[in-house]
């Protein structure tokens, strides 16, 4: 990444993650059967943005949750032949994946550098915020709680 995409990165990290009061209003998770022994998933979180003008985070709310799916994101099938190990989330990817739309803006992404990422981020004018995953089972929770500024841990084996 280069020096101002990295700047632009950091700056926009920097005024989102444990910056703003969240309330989540939902958590939806379903799992159906797939193709042979596989399992397909579905998750969808809703929260709000309780500030007095939740409008100046979505940006930053949207590009962070962005950046932890692709980091959280893996090649799956024929992906694996378009996958760069070691490629940085970079701001052309964030921009591809952006599109304004009756008064939301909306990042969605399928596949990035080999990647499912298989995401999709509303952020409605209200402030609301609409997080939805097709087989990323249930990282959207890590990255909510990564979003709040809380550690992610997980259970030792």
């Amino acid at each position: 990444m280069d020096e101002i995409s990295l700047k632009t990165a950091v700056e926009l990290m920097r005024g989102t993650v444990g910056i703003f009061n969240m309330t989540i209003v939902s958590n939806d998770f379903d799992e159906t059967p797939g193709y042979e022994d596989s399992v397909n998933t579905h998750q969808e979180i809703v929260f709000t943005v309780d500030e007095d003008e939740p409008e100046i985070y979505a940006v930053g709310i949207l590009f962070c949750l962005a950046m932890m799916s692709f980091a959280d994101a893996a090649p799956r099938g024929y992906s694996e032949n378009y996958f760069v190990p070691d490629e940085d989330w970079n701001l052309g990817y964030f921009i591809d994946g952006l599109k304004y739309r009756y008064g939301s803006i909306r990042f969605s992404s399928d596949y990035v550098s080999g990647r499912m990422m298989k995401t999709c981020v509303t952020f409605d004018k209200t402030g609301k915020v609409t997080i939805e995953t097709t087989n990323r089972g249930k990282s959207a929770e890590k990255w909510i709680t990564m979003l709040q500024g809380k550690k992610h841990l997980q259970k030792v084996k």
